[in-house]
């Protein structure tokens, strides 16, 4: 016959209290954790070079508020931004480790939403301050870079939305707004770090520059436009620009773009979806014709590893005519064919410039044209060795661009006028 053990009820007892004690520090919680009071979330960082090796970090502080409050406005945003402050450092962490000197709460990059690079950090090289953006786990590799003409904190300092309170939500609202006109492109982190470590790959990232007519409050009376960001014809509204692109070989800035190249570098990428394009009227090229376009089919390149290298691309690009201020009649077949090659001439021209700038002058593949080449190779090895950036200085490169017009607008024909009236006495009733 089997004998169940029995514990004596003393030990049981001992037993049970010893679970009781141990059992929490056996067990995950949250005892480190930090509340949201007794953090300061970073929403923009700003790095700029500063005097014997160090860096100036410019933190933007998005402030919690209580969107119920007395005093916060019907329908704000529950976050609030103050002045930045700067800090002086060797590297990013220890200026957060500065900083948390002057600031009352644990500073913290998990809300950072947009990273700003100085100009002459950028032409010097921002590979040193990457390592720090990727190894640390605050950072996301999703968040986007630019690029500040002069110094990062002073576009940061300047930045005066018009619409939006929240500072978190600022960099979607730009991005976005880039994405869908073309003249700026956006720039994550991970995309520096690709032009970084792939093989004849680089990057762009847009560019951000005070405009000191805007903020001296006057229009400029020299005649011309500008696409340059800083140099935009405008009053009133942000004092800050984000037009135009940095070229980025490697980890270092060669050039830059205005908003009218970063439409037609958009285009070669295939990377607009729609946008506006202002041309010459083939007819009287005092005029112009606005273009609203539409993506068709990415662009295809084809590439000759001759010596000298042959670079062809062929970019199909479906437009409606959305303005014909020559008040030209396109509608007949024969002037819309007409219409459409001169348009194909004006933008193969200004693209195929755009390209030989980029690819033999700056050595920098931002689109990457070097991905039709892979096919030519066997192994990753023999692509990666090849010398493709010294092929692109003798490279000879043609552009064909082919327009489709769609549609011309909700108006077929010109307003016609009245018989022996003037220009100047059309007006609307």
């Amino acid at each position: 016959m089997r004998l169940a053990f029995r514990w004596p009820r003393a030990a049981s007892r001992w037993l049970t209290l010893g679970l009781a004690l141990f059992a929490p520090w056996t067990t995950t919680g949250c005892y480190d954790r930090q509340e949201l009071e007794q953090q300061a979330f970073v929403s923009v960082l700003g790095i700029d070079k500063a005097p014997g090796g160090l860096i100036d970090c410019t933190l933007r502080i998005a402030q919690p508020v209580n969107p119920t409050g007395a005093n916060s406005r019907s329908g704000a945003q529950p976050l609030a931004g103050k002045e930045p402050v700067t800090v002086r450092a060797r590297s990013i962490p220890e200026a957060m480790m500065i900083a948390n000197g002057s600031v009352e709460r644990s500073i913290t990059f998990s809300h950072l939403s947009l990273i700003v690079f100085g100009e002459d950090l950028a032409k010097e090289g921002v590979e040193p301050y990457i390592e720090a953006l990727t190894r640390y786990r605050e950072f996301r590799r999703t968040v986007p870079v630019s690029v500040s003409k002069g110094k990062a904190s002073e576009s940061m300092k300047a930045f005066q939305p018009m619409l939006d309170s929240a500072i978190t939500r600022i960099a979607d609202g730009v991005a976005l707004v880039s994405q869908r006109t073309g003249i700026a492109p956006v720039c994550p982190i991970q995309s520096l770090i690709d032009g970084m470590e792939n093989p004849h790959e680089d990057a762009i990232a847009p560019i951000f520059a005070v405009n000191q007519n805007v903020q001296k409050g006057e229009m400029p009376d020299t005649p011309g436009l500008s696409y340059r960001a800083g140099e935009v014809r405008r009053e009133g509204g942000n004092p800050v620009d984000w037009m135009g692109a940095a070229v980025f070989r490697e980890d270092r800035m060669v050039d830059e773009l205005t908003g009218t190249d970063c439409l037609y570098l958009r285009l070669l990428q295939g990377g607009v979806h729609h946008a506006t394009l202002t041309l010459q009227d083939p007819e009287d090229p005092s005029r112009d014709i606005g273009l609203e376009l539409h993506k068709e089919r990415p662009a295809e390149y084809q590439v000759k590893l001759s010596n000298p290298m042959i670079i062809t691309a062929h970019v199909p690009v479906d437009v409606d005519v959305i303005n014909i201020s020559s008040t030209r009649n396109y509608a007949d077949p024969a002037a819309r064919q007409k219409l459409e090659a001169e348009l194909d001439k004006q933008v193969s021209d200004r693209m195929e410039r755009l390209l030989k700038r980029l690819l033999v002058v700056d050595h920098a593949d931002v689109i990457p044209v070097s991905k039709a080449i892979r096919s030519q190779f066997m192994t990753y090895q023999q692509f990666a060795a090849f010398p493709w950036e010294e092929k692109l200085k003798t490279a000879k490169i043609q552009v064909d661009v082919q327009i489709h017009v769609r549609r011309f607008g909700v108006q077929l024909e010109p307003i016609e006028k009245k018989p022996g009236s003037s220009p100047s006495s059309l007006r609307p009733r």
